[in-house]
């Protein structure tokens, strides 16, 4: 009789843990998926097409406003059409994106007033999302303020 308990209990435990184990990885696969998207990102240069709903002139050289992510380092760097940019990111669930304190070069440009509307745009993405091979980065109000291809 008390060996028949002891191996209820036993059996019991290794359920208990089986099932804790397949949640934790469940979580694990979950969270990966959801939340890492950006390592499809590294390296790629996401070029500046649209900001504000108004079509952005590209010109294909290093000059055209754009991003590159590492996403191992959770650092963007990029250009604002003068100036070099860089600084962090946090990719959260839900599509959320948010950029730290974002640097640039402080060269005078022709293009300036671009430039900082650029930034400022940069400073209000909270989300994105990936459509039809274009990143579109959104605001609080889930209105896309910035196209990149």
């Amino acid at each position: 009789m008390r060996k028949n308990i002891l191996e209820n209990k036993l059996l019991r435990d290794m359920q208990t843990r089986n099932v804790i184990l397949a949640l934790v990885m469940m979580m694990a696969f979950s969270a990966c998926k959801s939340t890492f998207p950006d390592t499809k990102w590294t390296n790629k240069q996401w070029t500046v097409v649209e900001m504000l709903g108004v079509p952005v002139q590209t010109s294909n050289t290093p000059q055209d406003a754009h991003l590159i992510f590492n996403s191992g380092e959770k650092m963007v760097n990029g250009n604002g059409s003068c100036n070099r940019i860089f600084g962090p990111y946090e990719i959260g669930k839900r599509n959320s994106l948010k950029f730290g304190n974002l640097a640039s070069t402080m060269m005078a440009c022709q293009n300036q007033a671009f430039e900082n509307k650029y930034l400022e745009t940069l400073r209000s993405v909270e989300s994105y999302q990936i459509s039809g091979g274009e990143l579109w980065l959104k605001d609080s109000k889930k209105r896309v303020i910035l196209k990149l291809r």
